[in-house]
């Protein structure tokens, strides 16, 4: 299957877990906290919205930041913070 990377020409982009005032959310059911379980979820092919094979840092931050809020009643928000122009590519899938 044929596909083709974008460079990125900037190199700062981070995720983190909730708005600053905002707890983090835990989850035993989940075996990790629950940002934590949706990043590696998102990782393993739930964020790859266009089914390309390709996980972006653009496609990870929509689906984690539409899963945490939904999985902890509202309570908890991702944010992103940075850039990059082009696409950072995070994972490939087979």
């Amino acid at each position: 299957m044929p596909f083709w990377i974008e460079s990125p020409v900037a190199k700062e982009e981070s995720f983190s877990r909730r708005v600053a005032n905002e707890l983090s959310t835990e989850d035993d059911r989940l075996e990790h906290g629950v940002f934590t379980y949706f990043l590696l979820k998102g990782l393993r092919r739930e964020a790859d919205m266009d089914s390309n094979g390709v996980i972006t840092v653009d496609e990870l931050y929509l689906y984690v930041s539409r899963e945490v809020p939904r999985a902890t009643g509202q309570e908890q928000h991702p944010v992103k913070k940075g850039f990059v122009e082009g696409q950072l590519i995070l994972g490939i899938i087979d």
